[in-house]
């Protein structure tokens, strides 16, 4: 008989489902370093082991509950590369990424903190996957004969990433000074309004001539 190895779970088990659920909730109302996984291990009916089974660490575990809440985000800038219009881009990052989903509140946690696993997540496998769609973009307005060649292509991708995520990051900050609630019609107004306002800006004087 083939032996088992140690910590390995017997047959079918929803275990590691349940330990996702326990560190996505953990994760939204703490910050990762006052996270502990056994916390998380306790909450889930489990125990240290089949975390490190599953994960490996925390940090793993960690990973692993972004990659879930950013699925959805993920898979608009995998897929349509080229294709899609300035306003999809943006209108589709503002429903994802909507100020009251877990996945903003874990994003804006993670970013707060300077030596975060979540930065990096942030930095690989979200604004990687953004910046293609957007020098695609720009590609085909150049093509067309649309671009303001005045305009510098590394301060335009700074611009973008500006317009994707500063209005989420800031969510707090905004409501507080500008008397205003950020749910999802105005962050569908804010859409459409800042798509208005880059594409006059990425054409720039060709339009007043």
């Amino acid at each position: 008989m083939e032996k088992r190895r140690p910590g390995r779970p017997v047959g079918r088990s929803d275990i590691r489902d349940k330990l996702l659920a326990a560190a996505r909730e953990c994760f939204r109302q703490h910050p990762y370093g006052k996270v502990t996984t056994r916390e998380i291990a306790e909450m889930a009916g489990s125990n240290l082991a089949m975390i490190h089974y599953y994960f490996g660490s925390k940090e793993g575990l960690y990973q692993a509950v972004l990659g879930d809440l950013a699925r959805p985000l993920d898979e608009v800038w995998k897929s349509d590369e080229g294709q899609l219009s300035l306003e999809s881009l943006v209108s589709t990052h503002y429903q994802v990424m909507a100020p009251d989903s877990d996945l903003n509140s874990t994003l804006t946690s993670a970013l707060s903190v300077e030596h975060n696993p979540g930065r990096d997540f942030v930095l690989n496998q979200l604004i990687n996957r953004q910046l293609p769609q957007f020098d695609a973009l720009i590609d085909n307005l150049r093509a067309s004969g649309e671009l303001d060649e005045s305009l510098d292509p590394a301060l335009l991708r700074l611009s973008f990433l500006n317009l994707m995520w500063q209005p989420l990051m800031m969510r707090e900050l905004y409501e507080q000074v500008f008397g205003v609630t950020m749910d999802e019609h105005f962050m569908a107004r804010l859409a459409e309004h800042n798509c208005r306002l880059i594409s006059s800006g990425l054409r720039g004087s060709r339009l007043t001539h």
